[in-house]
């Protein structure tokens, strides 16, 4: 198969999780941006021979050039399409875009569908999230019934990156005790995002700077994970990102909600942004680079949200 991925959804939260399963004990793992970075310096780097022993991972985010959207970046696609057809690669190099769909009339886009393995990530509907909680634990060897998968949704929230996260957590926990119970997610799961978060959100949308401060401040004596925030921003910024490329295809606001499944009134909000396509864009990878960043101990979560926010 090449030793190739596409992964792509409208959830970076799944995506991510992915990408994360693929390179899981890989000690070479190296990140492109490709809606600032060209598809030709990931796949130089990919023919060169990891330092460590190991096969290494090349992750080319922000594939955008997979979609309808449009890229500054001139990427040699003919080099991407040689490197497709040569089948004795030992590294391994996943492309990754968070949209809906691929634009099917690109040459390129057919054929990474014939040579890589392809991942859609489909988003899940709030009514089946329980269902996906329980399949997440069953798939590590935990038991959960659904009206405790219903209660775990409930009380962590919404958000897929944060179920995940306190999936994670609650595993490590329990340990050998195989059973979750709902006293388990008493003890161990931190509450749902209260008003302060989504109201962050907001005065971002709307360039409130003074409200953006005041938000984070409350959130901070509330001790609200910084890292959750990071997803809840990166999830929303997404959202923002995603209807504006729909309307600019002319796509209708009905539409968009439907494509993306989604409340109109979301698709509305977004829509009556102040952000351009391509500074949304540079607020996604900051914040992708942000939540990176952190997870692997380069820099202090608290201070580097603080930084994200003073340079809006």
């Amino acid at each position: 198969m090449n030793n190739i991925y596409l992964i792509y959804g409208s959830d970076y939260g799944l995506i991510k999780r992915e990408i994360d399963n693929i390179t899981s004990g890989k000690a070479d793992v190296v990140k492109y941006d490709l809606s600032v970075q060209k598809i030709d310096e990931l796949l130089d780097d990919a023919s060169c021979i990891s330092m460590f022993g190991d096969k290494k991972v090349l992750v080319g985010e922000n594939a955008l050039f997979l979609t309808g959207a449009n890229t500054n970046v001139n990427h040699d696609i003919e080099y991407l399409n040689n490197y497709l057809e040569d089948e004795n690669h030992d590294n391994i190099v996943i492309l990754s875009v968070v949209t809906e769909k691929l634009d099917e009339r690109k040459k390129i886009v057919k054929s990474l569908k014939n040579k890589a393995k392809v991942i859609r990530k489909e988003v899940i509907d709030q009514k089946d999230l329980p269902k996906f909680v329980a399949n997440e634990f069953k798939s590590v060897g935990y038991d959960i019934d659904y009206k405790t998968a219903n209660y775990f949704v409930n009380f962590v929230g919404k958000n897929v990156d944060i179920i995940l996260s306190e999936i994670k957590k609650m595993i490590m926990y329990k340990g050998d005790d195989k059973n979750i119970c709902i006293k388990d997610i008493d003890e161990i799961s931190s509450k749902a995002f209260n008003d302060n978060v989504f109201d962050l959100s907001d005065a971002i949308m709307k360039k409130d700077f003074k409200k953006i401060f005041e938000c984070y401040n409350d959130l901070m004596v509330l001790k609200e994970e910084p890292i959750k925030i990071i997803a809840m921003l990166g999830n929303q910024f997404t959202l923002v990102y995603q209807c504006k490329l729909l309307a600019n295809e002319g796509n209708m606001s009905k539409d968009i909600a439907s494509i993306l499944k989604v409340h109109p009134y979301r698709v509305k909000l977004a829509l009556d942004t102040d952000y351009m396509i391509y500074e949304l864009e540079d607020i996604i990878k900051k914040l992708h680079n942000l939540d990176y960043e952190i997870k692997k101990g380069k820099i202090d979560k608290n201070v580097g949200l603080e930084n994200f926010l003073l340079r809006l």
